[in-house]
């Protein structure tokens, strides 16, 4: 489960408070986290460079910030080093005045190839402003889009694999958001290929648009069933709602499950969802954690493991399982608990994975509250899947790697799920 992420995603963290760090409060924030690592972090013992060195060495830099927000850029950097998207740094506290909170604009978007879209929309300004699902984003601010994540969002974006670092900066909200007060320029091309400019803060009301739930169920052509789960947070992901979809899921003659861009939430959630297509026990991967025992410390053994194997996943009880045809569809933001799924799926021998290999970052984080304002997130068990290969630091590897085409975006067409109907009419 991963139940610190969804504090790294939120819009606006909800306590108010002016803090202004002094160079001893950094220093002890900075000290803490430095140690909680040490103690927590599932990988601490994989890390190819001296962990002490760094914080020493990152000392003057951070406690002689200027403002707390460049403090709290800084420790996020450092973060990053530990190549872990599951470990992270974020401020707790909105500063007192509203128009430093940090928000973005009511849009989602998405990286397809080197070319970033729009894909849902929840304000009447923007599209009184032509900006519309399948606009395409060009510029923030003066600078490329690709740039312009580069150079503000990848540096302090935690992250375990290449692929996490290339696509997530431009995943969901994270692309747009700043300062509340801050004016952006962004340069948009419609599907016509007209391009125009929105110049705004981030004021803009969310007053319309997408209010869809993170499930959806379609029937495509040939009776075969699209069930799209955009996430497995517990806000996102309505048991009753699913059971309500699964009823005419039963009614298709395969089904498509589609979790591209699922970051994740509840990993128990997405242990129900598996539990209604395999009629046996799904196999899971095993975990391990680190512990620290005093004596032990005092004696310098090495650092000890509690290790479990965990039980399988059983069938749902009192429904009809379903046996038909399944695949399922993943992408670089498919991260997290929606990454458990995919090995409860593998383990279950259910169908072939399509897409391309995923976030490979999963783990239950420990949430620790630094002072000063600042939180983090460390990740705390070391999963391995069903067959007990890595997967953390590489990602799920697809049965068949299908890249997402842009070109096709544009145009409305999902070149992912017709290959997912080219392999269930060929079963």
């Amino acid at each position: 489960m991963a139940g610190c992420l969804l504090a790294a995603n939120t819009l606006c963290l909800g306590q108010t408070k002016d803090t202004q760090l002094n160079a001893y409060e950094k220093a002890y924030v900075l000290s803490r986290f430095c140690t909680e690592v040490k103690y927590n972090f599932a990988f601490y013992d994989r890390l190819t460079f001296n962990w002490d060195s760094i914080c020493v060495a990152s000392l003057p830099a951070l406690t002689s910030t200027a403002s707390d927000d460049d403090f709290i850029n800084g420790m996020q950097a450092l973060c990053a080093r530990l190549n872990d998207g599951h470990t992270y740094v974020f401020p707790m506290n909105n500063p007192r005045n509203p128009e430093d909170w940090i928000r973005p604009f009511p849009m989602k978007t998405k990286r397809i190839g080197d070319r970033v879209f729009v894909t849902d929309l929840y304000s009447s300004f923007l599209q009184k402003s032509g900006v519309m699902p399948g606009c395409e984003i060009l510029e923030i601010d003066g600078e490329n889009v690709l740039e312009y994540a580069d150079k503000h969002i990848q540096p302090y974006l935690s992250s375990s694999t290449p692929q996490w670092t290339k696509y997530r900066p431009y995943a969901e909200f994270e692309l747009t958001k700043d300062k509340t007060s801050k004016v952006s320029k962004i340069v948009f091309r419609d599907k016509k290929g007209k391009e125009f400019a929105v110049e705004s803060n981030r004021h803009i009301s969310w007053d319309s648009g997408n209010n869809s739930s993170a499930m959806s169920l379609k029937t495509l052509k040939g009776n075969v069933g699209l069930l799209k789960v955009s996430s497995f947070q517990d806000s996102d992901f309505d048991r009753s709602y699913f059971d309500k979809l699964y009823d005419d899921i039963l009614k298709t003659d395969a089904l498509i499950i589609d979790i591209r861009d699922n970051s994740g939430g509840n990993s128990q959630h997405a242990d129900y969802l598996i539990s209604h297509f395999s009629n046996q026990p799904i196999p899971q991967g095993d975990w391990s954690s680190p512990m620290y025992i005093a004596a032990h410390g005092s004696w310098n053994y090495p650092r000890e493991w509690h290790s479990q194997t965990t039980q399988p996943i059983p069938a749902i009880q009192g429904k009809e399982i379903y046996l038909k045809p399944v695949v399922l569809l993943v992408n670089a933001t498919t991260f997290s608990s929606a990454e458990n799924l995919c090995v409860s799926f593998r383990g279950a021998d259910r169908g072939k994975i399509i897409g391309s290999p995923t976030g490979g970052s999963t783990g239950n984080p420990i949430f620790i509250d630094l002072g000063g304002g600042v939180g983090c997130c460390i990740c705390t068990k070391h999963e391995l899947d069903a067959k007990g290969n890595e997967f953390i630091g590489i990602g799920i590897r697809p049965d068949i790697i299908v890249e997402e085409d842009a070109d096709l975006f544009s145009k409305g067409k999902d070149n992912v799920i017709e290959k997912a109907l080219d392999v269930l009419r060929n079963k």
